[in-house]
């Protein structure tokens, strides 16, 4: 399937027609993306909510001067701006000029929130929305994680979206736009993705389409925006390092893998199974085995605060042991991800 247009950008198009609802679409930066998913809602007369992970974020881009629409205005000639509808809620809004001033015209052609404090927004019909535009969606490597992102998304998307399919509407779509970022973000983890990823990279492959789930994950590759930047003075000076694999590359650069292969379980004694996951040691090496595949009957942990502290206190000495003397195998990624947040 072809993503770009004919001047190498995305086409926001073919990614918001994909026959499901959730879509996380992973590429290059400056590929287009934010300016194709805006211009294409306005064209389209699709009402949209423009979404960044925390209010502080917002309110810079709630300024005219910052707004991610000016480099389309640029472009198009369009004249808009964005202008206070509430409380850290801002829309977007065509505007008309006389003596010199803006003059606000018509009604908002979407609005600016925050996923940190969009269950505080009051006095604002939701079903209006078509379509929620989630901004830089996996955090740059160093940014503050914000707390319990993933379940902060899925409520998010309730607020928005409520009854409307019991009411006989469509669902309200949700398009996740990201840099290669991070391969352990919190919406990855979350929808299960961790491993799906893996597996495309290793193919080549492009689209993931899971029809009963309602998802999408597209992992662009061959960007003729990304080819063309590798010869300006930024991706000169860092070629062949992590920040140009992860910026033209679209490669999770930055991932700190552990030893992952798959091994076979009778070679092991299960030790412990916590949430999914089932800790094995090797019955004749120094080897500890962590799958999801489970045997025999160990003891067995949930992922509360109480039941990790109780899993922590012990195996969490022998689990740091493994990982500083790297005596660990992991049969997946996502099992590595998952046992690093049930540790840290």
């Amino acid at each position: 399937m072809n993503f770009y247009q004919e001047d190498g950008y995305l086409n926001f198009r073919a990614l918001r027609d994909l026959p499901v609802p959730f879509i996380i679409a992973v590429g290059g930066r400056g590929t287009g993306k934010t300016f194709g998913a805006l211009k294409t809602c306005v064209e389209d007369k699709q009402f949209f909510a423009f979404m960044r992970r925390k209010q502080v974020q917002l309110d810079i881009i709630n300024k005219p001067e910052f707004s991610p629409i000016k480099p389309v205005c640029r472009y198009t000639g369009w004249q808009i701006t964005t202008a206070s509808i509430a409380r850290g809620l801002s829309g977007y809004y065509y505007y008309e000029v006389e003596d010199e001033r803006q003059h606000i015209v018509g009604k908002p052609l979407g609005i600016n929130v925050a996923l940190s404090t969009v269950a505080n927004i009051r006095g604002f019909d939701a079903s209006e929305i078509d379509i929620i535009l989630y901004d830089e969606a996996i955090p740059e490597k160093g940014e503050a994680p914000l707390s319990h992102e993933y379940e902060k998304l899925m409520n998010c998307y309730e607020t928005l979206a409520r009854n409307r399919e019991l009411d006989g509407k469509p669902p309200m779509k949700l398009i996740c736009l990201a840099n290669a970022n991070m391969q352990t973000a919190p919406i990855l983890e979350g929808l299960k993705l961790v491993d799906v990823l893996d597996r495309m990279t290793n193919k080549g492959q492009e689209l993931y389409l899971n029809q009963q789930r309602g998802l999408a994950l597209v992992k662009l590759r061959d960007s003729p925006i990304s080819a063309a930047k590798s010869d300006t003075a930024l991706y000169r000076l860092t070629a062949g390092t992590q920040f140009s694999e992860m910026a033209l590359g679209n490669n999770f650069a930055y991932e700190d893998r552990g030893t992952i292969r798959s091994m076979p379980l009778k070679e092991f004694n299960p030790l412990a199974a916590v949430g999914d996951l089932t800790l094995y040691i090797h019955k004749s090496k120094r080897l500890l085995y962590v799958s999801r595949h489970r045997t025999g009957s160990p003891p067995t942990f949930g992922t509360n605060d109480t039941e990790l502290l109780r899993f922590l206190r012990i195996y969490g000495p022998t689990i740091e042991n493994a990982i500083m003397e790297d005596w660990i195998v992991y049969e997946t990624y996502e099992a590595q991800t998952e046992l690093t947040n049930y540790t840290e």
